[in-house]
């Protein structure tokens, strides 16, 4: 049950991190993140937010 806890908590900090990368914008190191447009990023932020909430909030 804690590494189910712990999982939770990287697919939120990495759900996070894409979503500071879309707020940010496109800078010249993540220029490949925006090829094909904001939509893509953001569907890949929420598939990794919402299990990890759901992770994290099961096992607490």
């Amino acid at each position: 049950m804690l590494v189910k806890k712990y999982l939770g908590i990287i697919l939120i900090l990495i759900g996070f991190a894409f979503v500071f990368v879309l707020k940010v914008g496109p800078a010249e190191e993540t220029l490949w993140m925006f090829m094909y447009g904001d939509w893509p990023l953001l569907l890949l932020s929420l598939l990794c937010l919402i299990p990890g909430l759901v992770l994290y909030n099961r096992y607490r």
